[in-house]
């Protein structure tokens, strides 16, 4: 496992290679930052691959020629914590995989882009969706000296290219530094490097960065790196075999703070606890990213462990009960309902199964010739054995069938298809349950499918009706985790749907829209890769409680649009937000770019009862909201925790770190 290196020299004393600003008697520091995005792109395509393992560099015959690849990194390198002090080296390191064809003849080069969005249609939107064509498009500026063949050293072979002067730039400039990577040399042979995604420790794309800092910071900074060689030292003693719960303190030995972040929470959670996979199943691979703060200073590293699978104890597991467990509101919900919204609520009407007629389907055997059979008979149960089953076309469901498996731990359905994996081609479908489960995609698709994906044909005439999932995990889509437009009815409950929406900020873990009557409980819709946790949009009649949303790229919640009223969040917990934890906002959903201060376009009627919205950059912007009321709840948040456009809440029992601030001017507040 690659540590985060640190090393400290005395400063000479009159040397000024840093370009000024250093005091005399500083410290030299060497620090390792990790891309924040990384891609490539195939011919005159504009398709990135983000969440692939690998990043390709190939000239066949001409940069733009249609096997022609070029690799995309950026690196946030304008913040001090990230690289404390003035800059005096930044050094580029791609690592090659077994299967990379090696050579000096393979002459590589890197440029620097001046448009760090690298989107050329929309360059105002702040997500990582790249209009990118092939090995050439967007223009770069080249970095002189940055041309290098591939070097082999102790096994390891890397390219590396010197970008002091363009990290030093950026630093100055947005902060961002942009590069594309190509080949110099054609005749077909590809360098295949491992990317971001694909690699933990030293085999990630890196920039290695060397800065001189004062004698305070490179303490810190020392200290910090002796916290993360002992966490390091505590994860390899176990990351080969971890049956029981991992050492992974929020607190190290010199002080430092320390935060983590699972790839796979179902086998490893933050807090180090550690559940095996059911023994149907196979052993866990997990990512596990890791931060260590100290003062100013910030480090990053990334660990792998694996978890084998249980043995199996000749024991049967109890098979999962398909009927529909009644979700239990809580009574202060109710009650507040009765108090502040008079009673007018809508309360959601359970599925109609019919459990008689069931069909199991073990593994390798079709799941949409169960579901046929079970929709002709007039409905029933399909009964999903233990293990993997594979599907590479959409599910299409049926009125009254219920899709249940032997457990979330027990039953996986992988998708490897294009659009979602199930859905219904009926225009109105009712009474469907899917329970007992994983539902995953794979990192990385092209399709960028969705996980579950309900559309009714008409808004009025033709909703589809009575939904639940239960004790269900939606993992690893490129598109929304869970989708549902004109529905009416919908119960989720133990809901876990993370990791989704890697395909850009439009896509989210769960997205509502048009859809009347939601009963959320028990839901973790944490962790979506560019877009939220949830989205509420012209939905109503809501109700989420006990729920949490944590890290999001940026914000974590959304509601907006017509008719977006009555919405209850009951114990949300919301933390990690990279941007704003509650956006509240008025929206005309068919035309978003149309200014609006119309409440009609707002949400309306919203409750929001002990919740803790924390350590988030902003804790809400609400604008034009309409009678919305904060009951028991805690705002602790880094910039800001209410910024409120012409929106008038009712507090009660609530506590702030920041003073809610009002605004009239639209301009005032943030627009993303």
């Amino acid at each position: 496992m690659g540590l985060m290196a640190v090393v400290l020299s005395p400063a000479a004393a009159n040397d000024d290679e840093s370009g000024g600003g250093a005091a005399v008697g500083g410290r030299t520091v060497e620090t390792t930052l990790f891309p924040v995005i990384d891609t490539d792109t195939v011919g005159t395509t504009n398709q990135d691959r983000s969440w692939a393992d690998t990043l390709t560099v190939n000239n066949a015959g001409g940069l733009d020629a249609p096997d022609s690849m070029a690799a995309f990194v950026q690196f946030k390198v304008g913040d001090g914590a990230v690289a404390p002090g003035a800059v005096v080296k930044a050094r580029l390191v791609l690592t090659t995989t077994p299967r990379s064809a090696e050579g000096k003849d393979i002459k590589l080069a890197t440029g620097m882009f001046t448009n760090d969005y690298w989107n050329a249609l929309n360059p105002r939107r702040a997500d990582p969706s790249f209009i990118l064509t092939g090995a050439t498009k967007p223009a770069v500026t080249a970095i002189e000296g940055a041309e290098a063949p591939l070097a082999t050293r102790r096994g390891t072979t890397t390219y590396q290219a010197e970008v002091t002067a363009a990290m030093a730039a950026e630093r100055e400039g947005d902060g961002f530094l942009s590069l594309r990577v190509w080949n110099e040399t054609a005749g077909g042979r590809a360098a295949e490097f491992y990317s971001d995604s694909g690699a933990y420790g030293d085999l990630r794309p890196r920039l290695v960065v060397t800065s001189r800092t004062d004698l305070s910071t490179a303490r810190d900074h020392a200290e910090a790196a002796s916290d993360l060689a002992a966490v390091s030292r505590a994860i390899a003693r176990r990351a080969d075999h971890a049956v029981e719960d991992l050492p992974m303190p929020d607190r190290g030995r010199r002080g430092s703070s320390i935060s983590w972040w699972s790839w796979d929470e179902q086998h490893l959670r933050d807090d180090g606890t550690v559940t095996r996979p059911a023994d149907s199943l196979p052993d866990a691979t997990v990512f596990v990213d890791v931060t260590i703060a100290k003062g100013e200073v910030r480090l990053k590293d990334r660990f792998r462990v694996v978890i084998p699978h249980e043995t199996r104890s000749g024991e049967e597991a109890p098979e999962v009960d398909a009927a529909v467990r009644p979700v239990k509101i809580e009574g202060e919900v109710l009650d507040l309902i009765a108090s502040k919204w008079d009673d007018d609520f809508t309360h959601v009407t359970y599925p109609r199964q019919a459990l008689d007629h069931q069909v199991a389907v073990s593994t390798g055997e079709s799941i949409q010739a169960a579901v046929n059979q079970v929709g002709a008979a007039g409905g029933g149960v399909v009964r999903l054995g233990e293990g993997v089953h594979e599907l590479d076309a959409p599910l299409d469901l049926r009125d009254r069938v219920t899709l249940v498996g032997a457990g979330q731990g027990r039953t996986v359905v992988r998708y490897s298809g294009p659009d979602y994996a199930i859905g219904t081609t009926d225009k109105q479908l009712t009474d469907v349950v899917i329970k007992g489960m994983t539902l995953e995609g794979i990192r990385g698709d092209l399709d960028a499918p969705t996980g579950i994906y309900f559309a009714g044909a008409d808004p009025v005439s033709a909703r589809h009706q009575r939904i639940a999932l239960q004790d269900l995990t939606v993992q690893n889509f490129g598109g929304h985790g869970i989708h549902m437009k004109r529905t009416s009815d919908i119960i989720t409950d133990r809901l876990t749907s993370m990791y989704n929406g890697e395909r850009h900020s439009l896509f989210h873990n769960v997205y509502w829209l048009f859809d009347n009557n939601i009963l959320q409980s028990d839901a973790d819709m944490s962790k979506p890769i560019r877009g939220k946790g949830a989205k509420y949009t012209s939905t109503a009649n809501v109700i989420v409680q006990r729920a949490e949303i944590r890290h999001t790229t940026r914000n974590a919640v959304q509601a907006d649009g017509s008719d977006d009223e009555r919405i209850f969040f009951h114990r949300f917990d919301i933390s990690g937000a990279g941007a704003t934890a509650l956006w509240m906002i008025c929206e005309i959903f068919h035309n978003p770019g149309q200014y609006t201060e119309d409440p009609a376009y707002s949400p309306r009627r919203v409750i929001i009862n002990r919740s803790n919205i924390v350590n988030n950059k902003r804790g809400g912007v609400w604008k034009i909201v309409t009678d919305v009321q904060v009951l028991n709840s805690r705002f602790d948040n880094i910039d800001s925790d209410l910024m409120l456009l012409k929106t008038h809440p009712v507090y009660r029992n609530t506590t702030f770190t920041h003073v809610p601030e009002h605004y009239t001017d639209r301009y005032d507040v943030p627009d993303l």
